[in-house]
């Protein structure tokens, strides 16, 4: 469209090129020759003249021509973020002759073909050092990270000689087990000069830490947590709890992310403490790993929500099996979070579970004050890959503010291997949950005995 209509070139300011998508689900991406993509943008980088802001996400870096047209002709680009495949990254790019870039990220992309050995960190080249710690001193967003751990890590020490005080947003990872079973980057994951690099960050409101543990458990106790009271503006933070047991963690949290490895039950005091310990917190994202399905996991359920009792949207994740049962008692916990307005469920489907449209109807119920319910079957296997997903927005009321019906989207691979894509609106015949009547009816009681007892005072002062 852009070739044909070249003249709306020099009116955007934020490009996103995203050959070969990799979340291009539930059906894929056709094919599509990246080196013809590059082509076409450098014929239209000299009409980009307001770009700001170019977002790669190929199966490559893209050829370096690119890079030096838009340094040629895009004056006005800050923003940079690329992902990188299997190919080596060179000293000469030009990749990293910019200068005076607000955002820049470097990411190993989702898919690389793995491998069963310990990754060696990649030394990233010191033209990218110069570029960013000498020629980018207004850097506000920075990302140097790998969605691929098993086959490619970066070595991002250098990272504590940075000094940008205008940085707001970093992501770093990933994280992990070396060969000798320490924790690494080891001049990160164990050494003070890090938490010396965050407390110098005092502007840092997006804090995300990729971590990759394998084979093994992380430790139950890390030297790498946050700084107490160092980061006073960090409004969401992606990682793993123990980062969060310093006394006391960042107060100003609201938006928490756990799913970087499974909870286990034997863990569950000391995530309870560090929820407890974000008086804030209004967004959660965990995953929790059950070992079997069959036992009463109530209790547990109930910890977690009981914990963070203010949210207003929680993301849920369970990779493995999770039948009718656990799904019964997870839910019978929902009312423990009265200001919760979007439910998001992720759990490892069988083909004899209920169907994503009942699951939604069974949270809706036990939860009736929710305005979004998400639901999604992984590949047990595969916690990164779906098999569907639905989207239920619930509609109310007017008069009475109960749910009546639910506008659904509905999207994935069929029983057949077929993808599919539907929308329809669910009827629902509410009946409340046991927990919601017991509380209407409390709350009745009470506004019962009260008015008893202003007609009671009322009628000894007439009668008086």
């Amino acid at each position: 469209m852009l070739r044909e209509r070249r003249h709306l070139c020099r009116y955007i300011r934020k490009l996103a090129v995203r050959p070969n998508y990799y979340l291009a689900w539930p059906r894929p991406d056709d094919y599509l020759d990246e080196e013809w993509v590059v082509e076409m943008l450098e014929s239209l980088s000299g009409s980009l003249t307001l770009l700001t802001t170019f977002d790669w996400d190929g199966l490559e870096l893209p050829s370096d021509r690119l890079w030096g047209a838009f340094q040629a002709r895009c004056k006005a680009l800050r923003s940079i973020s690329t992902n990188v495949g299997r190919h080596p990254l060179t000293s000469t790019s030009s990749l990293f002759k910019f200068s005076n870039l607000t955002s820049f990220s470097i990411i190993a992309r989702h898919g690389i073909p793995t491998s069963d050995a310990n990754q060696i960190p990649e030394e990233l080249p010191d033209e990218f050092w110069d570029m960013i710690l000498q020629r980018c001193p207004d850097l506000e967003e920075l990302a140097i990270c790998t969605f691929s751990p098993t086959a490619r890590l970066f070595n991002f020490d250098r990272i504590i000689e940075g000094s940008w005080p205008s940085l707001h947003s970093l992501t770093l990872g990933s994280f992990g087990y070396t060969s000798d079973f320490s924790l690494g980057p080891s001049a990160l994951a164990n050494d003070g000069a890090f938490d010396d690099f965050l407390k110098d960050h005092k502007a840092l409101k997006y804090l995300r830490f990729l971590w990759s543990f394998r084979h093994f458990m992380s430790p139950d106790t890390l030297s790498f947590t946050l700084p107490a009271r160092s980061l006073p503006a960090l409004t969401t933070f992606t990682g793993i709890y123990q980062q969060l047991a310093s006394s006391p963690s960042p107060q100003a949290i609201e938006t928490l992310d756990l799913t970087c490895e499974p909870i286990y039950q034997s863990r569950i005091n000391a995530v309870c403490a560090v929820l407890r310990g974000l008086p804030n917190l209004t967004s959660l994202e965990i995953w929790v790993h059950l070992f079997d399905s069959n036992r009463d996991h109530t209790t547990f359920f109930h910890n977690i929500m009981a914990a963070c009792p203010g949210l207003t949207d929680l993301h849920f994740m369970c990779t493995n099996s999770f039948t009718a049962k656990p799904l019964k008692q997870l839910v019978s916990g929902l009312h423990l979070l009265p200001k919760l307005k979007r439910f998001s469920l992720t759990k490892g489907h069988k083909y004899l579970d209920e169907t994503m449209v009942e699951t939604a109807s069974r949270i809706l119920r036990a939860a009736p004050g929710v305005k979004q319910i998400n639901v999604r079957w992984a590949r047990e296997r595969c916690p990164n890959h779906l098999k569907q997903e639905g989207t239920y927005d619930v509609v109310c009321d007017e008069t009475t503010g109960l749910p009546t019906s639910m506008v659904a989207v509905e999207k994935g691979i069929g029983l057949v291997g077929g993808s599919f894509s539907k929308s329809f609106r669910r009827t629902i015949d509410f009946t409340p949950s046991a927990d919601w009547q017991s509380g209407v009816a409390k709350r009745s009681k009470v506004v019962r005995k009260r008015v008893s007892s202003m007609l009671s005072v009322r009628s000894s002062v007439v009668y008086g």
